[in-house]
C-alpha cells in the first residue's frame, strides 16, 4: 500500500539530502519526495505494508528535532479536526490551576499526572479533584482564565482549519467555563467539557454528569462522524495524554501533542519540536496556501 510520511523541521535542522537518504536507508524502500515549504517540511510517499513507522526512525526524527506525521497516501485529506484543551490548545491544566487558587495545587497536581499517565481512571481522578475544591468562588475562574496561554501555533491552526471549511471540536476533561470561552477565541465550531456544580456563585465540589473522559471523547468523534456521513480517515485528532487515547486511536490520523509515553505509543503523528500549525503540513497543505 502506498504510505506518506510527512516531516517537519524545527527552526534549528533543516530538512535536507542527507535527510531523505537516511529515511531510505530506515525504511529499506524507495521513496520520492515532495515539498510544502523548502526545507522545512515535505511529504515522502512510498510503497510499504507496515502499519507503523519503525522506533529507530522516531529516534532519528527526535534527534534531528524533526516533527512527523504517517498513514496512508489515500487518507491525507481530512474534514474533521478534534482536540483536546488543557496542555493542547492550552498551555495550562485548568483544574491545576484552580488548585493553586484553592491552595491544594499538589494534592490536585499529583492525582492529574497519575491520571494523564493512565495510573488511574479519568472519572475517578476528576471527582476526586473537583472534591478539593469545595467552596471556592465562582468568580476566580474568571482570573484564571485571564491568564490562559494558547500553545505556539494554535491560533495560526484554527484559522486555516476554518479556511480550509475543516469542522473543529474541542472536547475536554476539563470544564465549559473555560471550552466555551476558548472555542469563541479561536472559533472551534463546537465544544465539549464537564460542567461543575455551581449553586449561589460556590462551587460545591461536584462534577454534574456525564463525565467527559477518554470513552466519551471517542463516542463524540463517532457521533460526528456518523451524522456528518464521513469516515474515521477523514479525520485527525490531537491530544497530549491518557483521556485522549481512545480519541487517538479512532481517528485516522491521531497526533501526539508532547504527548505521555502512553499516547505516544499509540499516535501516528508526534509534534515535539515545532508548533500545532505543523499539523496544517500533516493534512498536506502547502505553505503558500496557509495564512500566517
Amino acid at each position: 500500500m502506498k504510505k506518506l510520511l510527512t516531516i517537519v523541521s524545527s527552526k534549528d535542522n533543516n530538512i535536507t539530502t542527507e535527510t531523505f537518504t537516511a529515511i531510505q536507508d530506515f525504511l529499506k524502500v524507495d521513496i520520492k519526495s515532495k515539498w510544502l515549504a523548502n526545507e522545512r517540511a515535505c511529504e515522502i510517499y512510498f510503497i510499504s505494508d507496515k502499519t507503523v513507522i519503525v522506533d529507530q526512525l522516531i529516534e532519528y526524527f527526535n534527534t534531528c528535532l524533526y516533527d512527523w506525521a504517517y498513514q496512508n497516501a489515500q487518507e491525507n485529506s481530512k474534514r474533521i479536526f478534534i482536540s483536546d484543551m488543557d496542555s493542547t490548545i492550552i498551555k495550562q491544566e485548568c483544574i491545576d490551576e484552580i488548585a493553586d487558587l484553592a491552595n491544594v495545587k499538589e494534592e490536585v497536581e499529583d492525582i492529574t499526572r497519575r491520571a494523564m499517565e493512565g495510573e488511574i481512571a479519568f472519572a475517578d481522578a476528576l471527582e476526586n479533584r473537583v472534591g478539593l475544591l469545595k467552596g471556592m468562588k465562582l468568580e476566580l475562574l474568571n482570573e484564571i482564565f485571564q491568564k490562559i496561554e494558547f500553545n505556539d501555533g494554535a491560533e495560526k491552526l484554527l484559522i486555516n482549519l476554518n479556511k480550509q471549511k475543516i469542522k473543529t471540536i474541542l472536547v475536554s476533561g476539563g470544564f465549559t467555563f473555560f471550552t466555551k470561552k476558548i472555542s469563541e477565541k479561536l472559533n472551534f465550531h463546537e465544544n465539549y467539557a464537564n460542567n461543575l456544580e455551581v449553586i449561589d456563585d460556590i462551587l460545591t465540589g461536584k462534577v454534574i454528569p456525564p463525565i467527559i473522559d477518554s470513552i466519551s471523547k471517542k463516542k463524540i468523534l463517532k457521533k460526528t462522524i456518523e451524522s456528518h456521513k464521513l469516515t474515521n480517515a477523514e479525520v485527525v485528532a490531537i491530544g497530549d495524554g491518557a483521556n485522549d487515547l481512545e480519541m487517538i486511536k479512532e481517528a485516522g490520523l491521531g497526533i501526539s501533542y508532547r504527548g505521555k509515553p502512553i499516547l505516544k505509543a499509540n499516535a501516528n503523528g508526534h509534534i515535539e519540536h515545532t508548533g500545532l500549525d505543523s499539523l496544517l503540513y500533516f493534512i498536506g497543505i502547502p505553505e503558500d496556501r496557509i495564512i500566517d
